[in-house]
């Protein structure tokens, strides 16, 4: 065995004492970590104890200011409560003090004789009912103001149930009374309407005094109109009872006996001449007949106030033309006749411009009759027009693509008339009858089109060119019966749906068609193409019209890179060029050489 070295043992024992050193490191490294915790939670503990003990400390604080204050306010109020209680009881506390000395002088006086036995008696009964602190003193004292505030509630309760009036002073003496002074103001005023037909130019006087006062059992409140009376029956003038005859508000006239007037007003309203449906028929003013004390010079005979209330004048007047009118319609209007119109307009023939200067008659009768009449007339709702951007058109061509159509609406108007005239009118309701269908217009923008600009076709349209670019190769039912039109093309160069629809077959031909895509448009028609060198639709798809559907090629029963096109409808081939144009939008067919 060899033996160990010296050296080998003093590094042996170096290295053991160094590992001994690092353990103890770290075990003091690990307690300081562990009190620095400890010291840690001893301190937030701490502070949460004191944050806690302030908050009590707190909320102890402000319950004992509380307590303190609500202490003082109940102690003054007690002060207060006492106070008062002493004031009232004072004079009986005096009345009492006083009868314990007169009961004191009395047994005195009785050991002092009869005389002065007596004398303290009569002094002891005097003071106690008539004394200044006595019964009937301090029961004056307390009784007083009560009867005084009972009073004064007594008072007031009967003014108010008092009712006043304003009591009106005209010519020296009253006349009546009135709730307002507004009542005077419209009692003056029909007396001014009642007097304007006096032919004496002295005039009225109106003033009046006014005075507030109660109103007793035997007193009447006036309104204006008997108000107006009595101030007329004042005045000097001549009076008589009539009824008064108002239009709209305002005097026109008295009669003695209303009922031949009213009689004929009705008697016109019924013999009135309108055509059509009426209703509400009536004058436009409003009548009115007030019995009273009229001036003798305001009475009319009961003939001359029928002419006058039934009067009408006819004038010239001027009508400027509307949109629509014409010589019948504004005859129609004024209650002309057109012999009537042409003998005042000779110059005007035919149709009127809008604004034009005419001359009708025109009706002003003293009561316009006024009648209400409902017209339902049909009329025509314009459609809308839309422009929208399309693949079913070639660029820079535009069409109709749905025809616009007028809608139709049935219109209910109430049409008001004043003396035959139209005066207003006003829509009931109103009922769509036909809507109105939107004309649309497409905007083409389907680019596909031949190489070169002399490849005419002059067809419809429903189809485009399926290739940007290329020519014509074969055309259909050439000399080996051939049934679509061949269009040349470098291979590889885009093929697109002529039209929208499903593809209904896509993929491998093993007629001859090699790759092909065969497209069915939903409307009977049908679209082939043939000899692809790639094909990009699926089965099932539905694809629009302009939309890449595979690439030019040469599979199948063919001689170069063509693009074999055909068109089927009904399963019976057509010439496609037959629906194909691939002419400029601005350029016409017989512009060619």
């Amino acid at each position: 065995m060899e033996k160990e070295r010296p050296e080998d043992i003093e590094n042996a024992e170096n290295n053991s004492h160094a590992d001994k050193i690092t353990d103890v490191s770290d075990i003091n490294l690990f307690q300081r970590l562990r009190r620095g915790i400890a010291d840690l939670s001893v301190i937030a503990g701490l502070c949460t104890v004191k944050f806690i003990a302030a908050v009590l400390l707190g909320i102890i604080k402000g319950a004992a200011f509380i307590f303190s204050e609500l202490m003082d306010f109940l102690h003054l109020i007690f002060r207060a409560v006492r106070w008062v209680f002493r004031e009232l009881t004072e004079n009986i506390r005096k009345r009492n003090q006083l009868n314990k000395e007169l009961q004191i002088a009395v047994r005195k006086a009785k050991k002092q004789g009869r005389a002065a036995y007596a004398n303290s008696i009569l002094r002891f009964i005097g003071s106690y009912f008539f004394g200044e602190n006595g019964i009937f003193y301090t029961a004056f004292n307390y009784i007083l103001p009560i009867v005084s505030a009972a009073f004064l509630i007594g008072v007031v309760r009967y003014g108010s149930g008092l009712e006043y009036g304003i009591s009106v002073q005209y010519n020296g003496r009253e006349i009546g009374i009135i709730s307002a002074e507004a009542d005077f103001k419209e009692a003056e005023r029909e007396v001014q309407q009642r007097i304007s037909y006096s032919d004496n130019d002295k005039p009225v006087d109106l003033s009046a005094s006014f005075s507030l006062r109660i109103i007793s059992d035997n007193d009447v409140v006036m309104n204006s109109d008997q108000l107006a009376n009595e101030m007329l029956e004042a005045s000097d003038e001549e009076l008589t009872e009539a009824y008064g005859i108002y239009i709209d508000g305002k005097f026109v006239g008295a009669v003695k006996d209303k009922n031949p007037v009213q009689d004929a007003l009705d008697e016109k309203l019924l013999n009135y001449s309108v055509d059509g449906i009426v209703k509400d028929i009536s004058y436009k003013n409003k009548i009115e007949y007030s019995q009273g004390i009229y001036l003798a010079e305001s009475v009319m005979d009961e003939k001359q106030t029928i002419d006058m209330l039934t009067s009408s004048t006819n004038k010239t007047a001027v009508y400027f033309a509307q949109s629509d009118d014409s010589a019948v319609t504004i005859c129609q209007k004024y209650n002309m006749t057109l012999e009537e119109f042409e003998r005042l307009n000779p110059s005007i023939e035919g149709k009127l411009n809008v604004g034009q200067m005419v001359s009708v008659i025109k009706t002003e009768s003293y009561l316009p009759i006024q009648y209400v009449r409902e017209i339902e007339y049909p009329s025509m709702l314009d459609y809308e027009t839309v422009q929208y951007e399309t693949s079913s058109l070639n660029v820079g061509t535009t069409a109709v693509l749905v025809k616009g159509k007028k809608g139709e609406k049935n219109t209910t108007i109430e049409v008001t008339y004043v003396d035959g005239i139209e005066h207003s009118r006003k829509t009931i309701s109103s009922e769509i009858i036909r809507e109105p269908v939107v004309e649309q217009i497409g905007i083409g923008t389907y680019s596909a089109r031949p190489a070169s600009s002399s490849t005419m076709l002059y067809g419809s349209g429903q189809f485009g060119w399926p290739i940007d670019g290329g020519y014509i190769s074969d055309t259909f039912i050439s000399d080996r019966n051939h049934q679509g039109l061949d269009i040349a093309a470098p291979a590889g160069t885009d093929i697109y749906a002529s039209g929208d629809g499903v593809v209904v077959s896509a993929g491998w031909n093993s007629g001859g068609y090699g790759y092909f895509v065969m497209i069915d448009h939903l409307n009977g028609y049908q679209t082939v193409y043939a000899h692809m060198s790639a094909v990009y639709a699926s089965e099932g798809q539905t694809v629009a019209r302009g939309q890449l559907i595979g690439a030019v090629g040469s599979t199948g029963r063919s001689t170069g890179d063509h693009c074999h096109l055909e068109v089927r409808y009904m399963g019976v081939c057509y010439d496609p060029a037959q629906f194909i144009n691939t002419v400029e939008p601005d350029k016409k067919p017989e512009d060619e050489e």
